[in-house]
C-alpha cells in the first residue's frame, strides 16, 4: 500500500488496521515522514520508500521536486534518490511514484536501479504503467525487481476494489503467490482490511513485499 505519510490520519489508519504482513509505502515530502515511517516499523509493517519519477505529461503532471526525469544526468538522479531515501530510514526498498516516463526508458533507469542495488535494496513497480521496463531492466543490471500483477483500487469503488481482492486470491491460488498494489485512499484501506481478516481461514497467507523480491524471475 503506498501514498503513506503525507496524511496523518490516513497513515495512521492504514498502520492500526492492516495486518503488519502488509508493506507500506512512504511519500517523501510528508512533513513528519521519518517519525510516521518508524511507527510502521513498530507496529511490524515493512516500510519501503517512494521514489517520484517523471511521468509523460511532467511538469504538467509534477510529482515533486525531487523527481527522478528521464532526461537529467544519471549523478543528479542518484543524488534525487539520496535525498528521498534519507527520508525513510530502514526501508527495504523503493517503489514508483508516478514514473510512466522513466521507467519506460532503460537508460535512464538503468543507474537508478543500480544504485538502488548496490544500497541492498530492491525496487517494486506499482504496475500502474505497462511500458514499465523495470523487470527487464533490473534482470540485465541483477537488481532485485518485482511489479505487482493487480492494481487493486486502479477504479477506486466499493464493489470494483472487492472485486480486484477477490482476483489478486484468485491468481494467488492459481500460481502459488502473486503480489498487488494499492494507494492509500481510506476507501482502499477499509477494504482491504476487511478482505484480510478471514485470509488464513481461506487458505491464503499474506507475506511482505520482500517476498516478491526473492521470487525467481
Amino acid at each position: 500500500v503506498s501514498g503513506l505519510g503525507i496524511g496523518q490520519a490516513a497513515t495512521q489508519d492504514a498502520v492500526q488496521r492492516l495486518p503488519p504482513a502488509i508493506t507500506l509505502a512512504f511519500a517523501p515530502y510528508g512533513a513528519d515522514v521519518t517519525r510516521l515511517a518508524a511507527r510502521a516499523r513498530e507496529a511490524g509493517h515493512e516500510v519501503m520508500v517512494q521514489a517520484p519519477m517523471e511521468p509523460f505529461d511532467y511538469p504538467d503532471n509534477d510529482p515533486g521536486p525531487q523527481t527522478l526525469l528521464a532526461g537529467a544526468k544519471p549523478a543528479e538522479n542518484v543524488d534525487r534518490l539520496a535525498f528521498v531515501l534519507a527520508r525513510v530510514p530502514g526501508a527495504i526498498g523503493v517503489m514508483n511514484f508516478m514514473g510512466a516516463r522513466l521507467t519506460g526508458e532503460a537508460a535512464a533507469l538503468d543507474p537508478v536501479l543500480r544504485e538502488i542495488g548496490g544500497r541492498g535494496l530492491g525496487f517494486v513497480d506499482d504496475g500502474t504503467s505497462p511500458r514499465s521496463l523495470a523487470r527487464e531492466v533490473g534482470r540485465k543490471a541483477k537488481v532485485p525487481v518485482a511489479r505487482a500483477e493487480i492494481v487493486v483500487d486502479s477504479v477506486p469503488r466499493p464493489d470494483a476494489i472487492d472485486r480486484e481482492l477477490a482476483r489478486l486470491e484468485e491468481a494467488a491460488r492459481k500460481s502459488g503467490f502473486v503480489l498487488g498494489s494499492a494507494s492509500a485512499l481510506p476507501l482502499s484501506i477499509d477494504r482491504i482490511a476487511r478482505w484480510a481478516r478471514d485470509l488464513e481461514s481461506r487458505g491464503i497467507l499474506l507475506v511482505p513485499a520482500s517476498r516478491a523480491l526473492r521470487q525467481p524471475s
